[in-house]
């Protein structure tokens, strides 16, 4: 019941008529249970039918706001602080979710510096529940050539949100669409100097807005780290977004930060892990890692 006051605080907040069928999208449920979930909701004053559909009274939007502030904070938690792969984000995030009181949520809140946006883009509501303005578009409906920034990618379906998770791509990263129309092929771009197609069913999951003011785009002949040619030297520019919490901290820790010099000397058969040489140390990173680091090769 709890995950369908979710959904339908979504519906509300994207403007979307709140269905049995949306909501049992959203949720992952069938039908029959989608609708047990909203007749409870209703008989505990929550939930409402009207002739677009269902929709929350103001107990019930107050529950709904509590439930999704405490999986979108969560869910920030498990990114900058666990060591859980992108794609488990949410299922750790829907169990505890249910657990936490109104009090806890916004001490977590104040813990992570009260963010506006979870991992995915998502806003999260404020204890008002207010929700910041959000003004992205489909990344299959921007204009080919112009460079902007992926602001939101939808956790659902998990499958494929998991298999944009495995191909490197975050909330966050720059990018830009390589041709004015898309083939049965996919969506081709360039992503943080990575030259990719994208599959539509992925596209379709991912919203973009333009680049904020004072950023720019991915420098000419910028490329990963895990790209760069033996004993090929290159300058650190940036971490990417897919390097999160601890991990990122390590990196930085190593040496991986803007302005220093790196240098693959070391590379593993059967494309094991690569040692980089960087501030006088080698390190080994495997090549999933080492794709998470942009760099602009030197002379």
């Amino acid at each position: 019941m709890e995950d369908t006051l979710r959904s339908l605080l979504e519906c509300e907040h994207r403007r979307h008529e709140a269905s049995d069928a949306l909501i049992s999208a959203l949720n992952g449920l069938d039908r029959e249970l989608t609708l047990h979930a909203l007749a409870s909701a209703q008989r505990a004053g929550w939930t409402e039918q009207a002739a677009d559909g269902w929709r929350l009274t103001q107990a019930g939007r107050t529950q709904a706001v509590q439930i999704m502030r405490a999986h979108r904070l969560t869910e920030t938690f498990l990114a900058r602080n666990s060591g859980l792969p992108a794609e488990q984000w949410h299922t750790a995030a829907a169990s505890a979710e249910h657990s936490l009181t109104p009090d806890e949520v916004n001490a977590l809140a104040d813990r992570l510096g009260n963010p506006r946006f979870d991992p995915h883009g998502d806003p999260i509501p404020t204890r008002e529940g207010l929700f910041p303005e959000a003004s992205d578009q489909p990344l299959t409906s921007w204009p080919a050539g112009q460079s902007g920034v992926i602001t939101h990618i939808e956790d659902e379906p998990p499958r494929l949100f998991a298999r944009l998770a495995q191909q490197g791509v975050f909330a966050g990263m720059r990018f830009r669409v390589n041709s004015g129309t898309s083939s049965g092929a996919g969506l081709p771009l360039s992503l943080e100097g990575l030259e990719t197609s994208l599959p539509l069913e992925l596209a379709g999951l991912i919203r973009v807005s333009a680049l904020p003011p004072g950023d720019t785009p991915t420098p000419a002949g910028a490329q990963r780290l895990n790209t760069l040619g033996g004993n090929q030297s290159a300058q650190v520019l940036a971490l990417l977004p897919g390097c999160i919490g601890a991990e990122r901290s390590r990196m930085l820790d190593l040496g991986f930060v803007p302005g220093s010099t790196v240098t693959p000397e070391l590379a593993s058969p059967l494309h094991g892990p690569v040692a980089y040489r960087v501030r006088g140390t080698l390190i080994a990173l495997r090549a999933n890692q080492a794709a998470q680091v942009l760099v602009q090769p030197v002379n």
